[in-house]
């Protein structure tokens, strides 16, 4: 990127354009630059600026004799250097967030009313994922008996998240038994990284509880098996909020394009692969057009904030929109929501 070539006349005008193109969704001339823009040089100057822009990378002329539109390159050196995300202020909704999320009871209510909240605040399409097990503790464990000889195994993680499972075994198992099988789980598995609890440890205690009470070693497979499939970030659930804002969007009147996007939200593994590649990353990404691994993205834009309980990592929250995206409102959306659904989170789980 040749940044040391854009002095401060070239940078407004990538600027205008983008703000230009970004309400009108069509090519930018020089005339409508000179007009609304104090530039203090004519049109041709500006005609001039913009050709030198386009030989650079950062603007593309998609027909001839008309205006030009940014490319990736120009949204990204747009990104990085010259917007500044202000202070979000949607005095109206932001007055009601705090209220909104005292009334959900839940972790799932949360991110579906996060996922609802931060569509309707960028107008695009937010994504948001459900707590990771693999940065969690597991902070109860239970095995309550269900009709017949079946047993019903809970599992809560200290970030809320819920999973249990029904298994059906060849014995019966009185009061007392239960309580110890419980009382065993408590003591070896809870407030213990989900992470850490790997085969071999559960091998050790599913050893020690077999030497000590007679019980189905169902219970220990089906446990491990549960703990197996659910620590794989791509298989963490993404909730999406706005969906219908995509058909809002011009660059989306194209039937095969619009198909494309939709055939991809449809897909919850990829969008888990999307959003929590990397938790462990930058806090706030933006990935522009063709910086998106999948070819269906390739006309979008994705903004993706990490959200934390007590300064951990836990999960990602994101808004997908086209190229032709509102960056500084978005960016500054996207962080500000983030962390007000980690410190939600982190209340209800307490």
């Amino acid at each position: 990127m040749m940044v040391d070539n854009l002095d401060k006349r070239k940078k407004r005008i990538l600027q205008a354009i983008i703000q230009e193109h970004v309400i009108s969704a069509a090519p930018i001339g020089s005339r409508t630059l000179s007009k609304k823009y104090e530039f203090e040089v004519s049109p041709a100057t500006i005609r001039n600026e913009m050709s030198d822009l386009e030989d650079m990378g950062f603007l593309e002329q998609p027909h001839t004799s008309a205006g030009r539109v940014p490319s990736d390159l120009g949204y990204r050196f747009y990104v990085d250097e010259i917007i500044q995300a202000p202070e979000l202020k949607f005095p109206q909704m932001l007055e009601n967030i705090e209220d909104n999320y005292r009334d959900m009871q839940s972790i799932q209510d949360i991110i579906t009313g996060t996922a609802r909240m931060l569509s309707k605040m960028t107008r695009y399409t937010a994504l948001v994922s459900e707590p990771s097990i693999q940065e969690s503790k597991l902070q109860k464990v239970q095995v309550l008996p269900v009709a017949g000889k079946s047993l019903l195994i809970v599992m809560i993680t200290d970030t809320g998240i819920v999973h249990n499972k029904i298994i059906k075994t060849e014995q019966d198992f009185t009061a007392k038994k239960l309580h110890y099988i419980n009382q065993f789980l408590s003591d070896k598995l809870e407030n213990k990284e989900l992470a850490k609890l790997d085969p071999e440890y559960l091998v050790t205690i599913e050893e020690q509880l077999l030497a000590k009470i007679d019980i189905s070693k169902k219970i220990f497979t089906e446990i491990y098996q549960e703990f197996k499939g659910i620590n794989k970030p791509e298989d963490l659930k993404v909730y999406l909020g706005g969906t219908s804002y995509i058909l809002d969007q011009p660059e989306f009147n194209d039937i095969e394009r619009l198909k494309k996007v939709l055939n991809l939200l449809d897909q919850e593994k990829v969008l888990g692969k999307l959003i929590n590649n990397n938790l462990s990353g930058a806090d706030l990404e933006v990935k522009i057009g063709h910086e998106n691994e999948l070819e269906d993205m390739k006309n979008c834009s994705l903004v993706v904030a990490t959200y934390h309980i007590s300064d951990k990592a836990i999960g990602k929250i994101g808004v997908l929109g086209p190229t032709r995206m509102e960056y500084h409102r978005v960016i500054s959306a996207v962080d500000l929501i983030a962390d007000i659904l980690g410190s939600s989170i982190s209340k209800v789980s307490r």
